[in-house]
């Protein structure tokens, strides 16, 4: 790994993603007519996830001071426009020179390996995450053999990768075939069919696969300890993803200390490099490497598309969905009256708890919106990798 230059969190507008002690930031990537009542909006937002947020419990005395001021999104959940996919990482390695906490200078360089399970990652003694691996799958077969495949041809180098694939209700029979005759040489495989049981099973649809999954990782709520990568069949990672989330996990480690996690805002690792701002109307096309050059990078949105969400955050996450989603804050039903099309689509929920100028407003049958508002709130982010050619540890075929 080469270069010394420490990254920084950016905005879609390329300002700091977080602005300097004792200033305000109130830049969005989008432009509301009149930016008085935008500030406004912005602020009672703010407000009103933080105090909806802070009901369930305390948070403790983490900083909360220096919140990201923008909103990006590598997916737009509602109306599913994004460009081709990107290419994977396949070899060479990348050095994190990553925001605050600290800077990772000084460690170790290592000019050439033989082999991925020769770099410090592997090493013994080394720091191994509890990570739980859950593929949804329903009715794509040839998307779930494409991913399945590339997970079994990822470099784990002898860690144990437990493995669980959630097959919805009203799946293919082909795909509760396939999944039957999955042999997974990287650790423990469980399978969870919805139509094996005596009576069918009503689907629960992506957003409940997403929400659902963590609680087959744990006897009970996820510990600070166990983290999960979900993936939507329609995925491929790298064979290097594994590496890159220990690279990252060991520059902000240890990942299982919630409260150091908390302190850090750091909600998790995405595999996946967004291309698109998708938040904006109308949505740009947007280069991380135009406005930043190392190869890490944070922003202040969850990737749905491949990434590693520590449990401490997620547990709390659910907790902040189980009250969110509720009268009269959000109604389940009004996403199947929904009227309108792209900008001006209806949206959706309390306006008073809405992001301001956000096109995650208006997505229905998601809940990564609600993750956003979480993570808004909170002033958490997720790291990012920005690799040349715009390669990443993963990708996704939109299918």
């Amino acid at each position: 790994p080469r270069g010394r230059r420490r990254g920084r969190g950016l905005d879609l507008n390329g300002a700091p993603l977080y602005p300097q002690r004792g200033t305000r930031s109130s830049r969005l990537p989008c432009r509301c007519d009149d930016r008085s009542m935008q500030s406004r909006q912005q602020s009672l937002a703010i407000v009103l996830l933080l105090l909806l947020s802070l009901s369930l419990f305390f948070l403790g005395p983490e900083d909360q001071s220096a919140a990201p001021s923008a909103l990006s999104s590598d997916a737009d959940e509602g109306e599913g426009e994004q460009e081709g996919s990107l290419l994977l990482a396949g070899e060479g390695s990348s050095t994190l020179h990553t925001p605050p906490p600290h800077s990772i200078d000084g460690e170790e360089r290592i000019e050439s390996v033989d082999s991925v399970c020769d770099l410090p990652e592997f090493a013994v003694g080394a720091p191994r995450p509890k990570i739980a691996i859950f593929v949804f799958a329903w009715r794509r077969l040839a998307s779930l053999r494409r991913l399945v495949d590339s997970l079994l041809a990822a470099e784990y180098c002898g860690h144990t990768m437990p493995l669980t694939i959630m097959v919805d209700g009203g799946a293919l029979a082909a795909v509760r075939e396939y999944v039957r005759g999955v042999e997974w040489r990287h650790g423990p495989l469980r399978l969870v069919v919805a139509d094996d049981g005596p009576a069918p099973v009503a689907s629960l649809g992506i957003r409940g696969m997403w929400i659902n999954c963590s609680s087959l990782a744990s006897a009970g709520e996820l510990r600070d300890d166990e983290h999960i990568l979900p993936l939507e069949d329609d995925i491929e990672v790298s064979p290097l993803f594994y590496w890159w989330l220990l690279r990252a996990a060991r520059s902000y480690g240890p990942i299982g200390d919630g409260t150091l996690m908390r302190r850090r805002r750091l909600v998790g690792i995405s595999l996946y490099t967004p291309r698109l701002n998708e938040i904006h109307y109308p949505q740009v096309k947007w280069l991380p490497e135009v406005h930043e050059r190392a190869p890490a990078f944070l922003l202040q949105v969850p990737c749905s598309w491949g990434a590693l969400f520590f449990g401490s955050h997620w547990r709390d996450f659910l907790k902040f969905y189980a009250l969110r989603v509720r009268p009269p804050f959000f109604d389940f039903a009004q996403e199947a009256t929904q009227r309108g099309v792209g900008k001006h689509r209806e949206p959706l929920g309390d306006p008073h708890v809405r992001l301001p100028a956000s096109r995650s407003n208006v997505w229905p049958r998601s809940w990564k919106r609600f993750l956003i508002d979480f993570m808004y709130g909170r002033g958490l982010a997720m790291l990012y990798p920005n690799l040349r050619l715009q390669r990443s540890f993963s990708t996704t075929f939109m299918e």
